[in-house]
C-alpha cells in the first residue's frame, strides 16, 4: 500500500476510533453504568433516525453529536453544588407557579357571585389544561432537542404547528356549543355555570399558544446553561396577572372572566419575556448555516414526533390522575368531607413537590455528560429526602395546624380529618423527585416511550388501589386517606419500574 493510501485510510478510520473511545469511556464509567446500560440506552436520534437505512444501525451518539456545548472531559469536574445551583432557579419557577391559583381564587372570592364564579373558573381552567396538555412537554423537548441551528429551526416550526392547531381548537370550543356540551353533558355541571365558565374560557384563548412558545424557549435556556432566565419569565408573569386582578376588583367585574383574562395576560407576558431572554442564546448558538451536527436534534417531522409523541401522551395520562381521585372521593363513605379537604392537601403537596418537578429538566440537561450521573443521582435522593422531611414537619407538628387552620381556614373537625391523609403524603415529595430524575434520565437517553409506559403503569396501580379501597376495603380508610395511599403506591411502582429499566 502506498504512503498516500495509508494516510487516506488512517484519516477515515480516526472518527471511528474516537467514537469507540468515547463509548468505552461511557461504558466503563462507574458513575454512569448503574444508571443506563450502554446497550439499552439509545439516543433519541438513533431511536427515530429517518436518514439511515433501516438495515444499518446508527452508530452510538456522543454528547457532542447530541449538541453538548462541550465534550464530557471539558470544564471542571461536576459536583453536587453545581447541580443544586442549576436546579435552584427552575425550582423557583415551579414555586412561583404554585402561587397563581391561590391568588386568583382569593380575587374571585372577593368579586360578585363568588361561589358560582369560582366553580365556573375551576371548570374552565381544567378544560384549558386538557387542551394545553400536548404542549406541556415542550420544555423537555427544548432542553433535549435544540442541538444546533437546523434542529432549533425545526423545533420552532413544530411549535408553530402545535400552537396554531391547539389555539384554534381552544377558540372553537369557546365560541361554539362544544363548551356547553363538555361542561354540561359530559361533566354534569349545573347549567348556571356554563355562561360565566364560557366567558372565562374565551378569555383564555391565548393560553395554550403562549405557553407553547414560552416552554420551548425555556427549554433552550436550560440546555445552554441559563436556568436563571427561566425563573425571570415567571417572576414577570405574576405582577402582570396582579394588575389585571386589581383592575377587576376595582371594576367589580365578573370573577371567572377576570381570572381567565389574568391567566392570559400572565402567560403572554411570560412568552414575550422568554423571547427576549432567549435571543442572545439563539444568536450565539442557534443561528447560521445548516451543520452536520444534529444527530440528537429535531431533524424531521417524523423524527420529532417519534421523540415527542410519547411525552405528549405522558401529559395526557398524568391529567387523568386527579380526576380519577376526585371521582373516587365522591364515592367514599365520607365523600363531602373528603372532597372538601382534598384540594387543600393537593395545594400543599404541590408547593412541597415543586422542587421535585423542576428536577426532570436538570436531569435531561446534565446527563449528556456521563460524569454528571453520580451527582445528579445523589442530589435527587438528597433533595427528595429534604422535601419529604419538610412535609413531615407540617404533618406531625403544630405547623400543620397553622397551615390547615390559620392559613387555609379549615374548621377544627376538618383539620382532624386531614391529619391522616397528610401524614400518608409525607413520602410523596421524595417519590416525585425520584420520578422526575428517572424520567429525565430516560428522556436524555431518547427512551421517551418508556416514560409514557411508566406513567400508564402508575395510573393502573392508582385505579386499582382506589377500586380496592372503595370495594373490598370500603370503610377502612377515609376518602382522602385512600387518595393519599393510592398516590404513594402508584408513584412507588413507577419509580421501581423506571429504575429497573435504567439498569437493564
Amino acid at each position: 500500500m502506498s504512503r498516500s493510501a495509508r494516510r487516506r485510510r488512517g484519516a477515515h478510520a480516526k472518527p471511528r476510533a474516537d467514537s469507540t473511545t468515547h463509548d468505552a469511556a461511557h461504558t466503563d464509567s462507574p458513575d454512569s453504568a448503574p444508571d443506563i446500560a450502554p446497550d439499552s440506552a439509545p439516543d433519541s436520534a438513533s431511536d427515530c433516525a429517518q436518514d439511515a437505512p433501516a438495515a444499518v444501525a446508527a452508530p452510538p451518539p456522543t454528547p457532542r453529536d447530541r449538541g453538548a456545548t462541550s465534550a464530557p472531559s471539558d470544564g471542571p469536574a461536576p459536583n453536587n453544588a453545581a447541580i443544586l445551583r442549576f436546579w435552584a432557579p427552575l425550582a423557583l419557577m415551579w414555586l412561583l407557579m404554585s402561587t397563581e391559583q391561590p391568588i386568583l381564587a382569593a380575587v374571585i372570592a372577593r368579586l360578585p357571585d363568588a361561589e358560582r364564579n369560582l366553580a365556573a373558573f375551576g371548570l374552565s381552567f381544567s378544560l384549558a389544561l386538557i387542551v394545553e396538555s400536548p404542549i406541556i412537554m415542550l420544555l423537555t423537548a427544548g432542553t433535549a432537542l435544540a442541538t444546533g441551528p437546523r434542529a432549533y429551526r425545526n423545533l420552532l416550526r413544530y411549535t408553530h404547528v402545535m400552537a396554531a392547531a391547539l389555539g384554534a381548537l381552544h377558540l372553537l370550543i369557546a365560541v361554539t356549543p362544544a363548551y356547553g356540551w363538555f361542561v354540561g353533558s359530559l361533566v354534569g355541571a349545573p347549567p348556571e355555570l356554563i355562561g360565566p365558565g364560557q366567558a372565562a374560557f374565551l378569555a383564555m384563548t391565548p393560553w395554550t399558544p403562549a405557553i407553547a412558545y414560552r416552554r420551548m424557549w425555556q427549554g433552550v435556556m436550560i440546555r445552554y446553561g441559563k436556568p436563571g432566565r427561566v425563573s425571570v419569565t415567571t417572576m414577570l408573569r405574576i405582577p402582570a396577572m396582579a394588575l389585571v386582578c386589581v383592575a377587576g376588583l376595582q371594576a367589580r367585574s365578573q370573577g371567572a372572566a377576570t381570572g381567565g383574562l389574568a391567566m392570559s395576560v400572565g402567560v403572554l407576558v411570560g412568552a414575550a419575556a422568554a423571547y427576549v431572554l432567549v435571543r442572545p442564546i439563539v444568536r450565539a448558538h442557534l443561528s447560521g448555516p445548516d451543520e452536520a451536527e444534529v444527530r440528537g436534534g429535531a431533524r424531521s417531522l417524523p423524527a420529532f414526533f417519534s421523540f415527542y409523541g410519547p411525552l405528549a401522551a405522558t401529559s395526557l395520562l398524568i391529567l387523568g390522575a386527579q380526576p380519577a381521585i376526585s371521582f373516587a372521593l365522591g364515592r367514599a363513605p365520607d365523600a363531602l368531607r373528603a372532597l372538601a379537604i382534598w384540594p387543600v392537601l393537593i395545594g400543599l403537596g404541590f408547593v412541597m413537590r415543586s422542587g421535585g418537578f423542576a428536577y426532570q429538566e436538570v436531569a435531561v440537561a446534565k446527563l449528556e455528560d456521563p460524569r454528571n450521573a453520580a451527582p445528579v443521582r445523589r442530589v435527587a435522593w438528597g433533595l427528595g429526602l429534604v422535601l419529604s422531611a419538610l412535609m413531615a414537619v407540617v404533618a406531625f407538628t403544630p405547623v400543620g395546624t397553622f397551615w390547615l387552620g390559620t392559613l387555609t381556614g379549615l374548621a377544627p373537625p376538618m383539620i382532624e380529618a386531614a391529619r391522616l391523609p397528610l401524614a400518608l403524603m409525607v413520602p410523596v415529595p421524595l417519590l416525585s423527585t425520584l420520578v422526575s430524575w428517572l424520567r429525565g434520565l430516560h428522556v436524555a437517553a431518547g427512551r421517551t416511550g418508556l416514560v409514557s409506559t411508566a406513567v400508564g403503569i402508575n395510573l393502573v396501580v392508582l385505579f386499582g388501589v382506589l377500586a380496592l379501597g372503595l370495594t373490598t376495603f370500603r370503610g377502612t380508610l377515609g376518602g382522602a386517606s385512600l387518595g393519599s395511599l393510592a398516590m404513594d403506591l402508584s408513584m412507588l411502582v413507577e419509580v421501581a419500574y423506571l429504575a429497573a429499566k435504567a439498569r437493564s
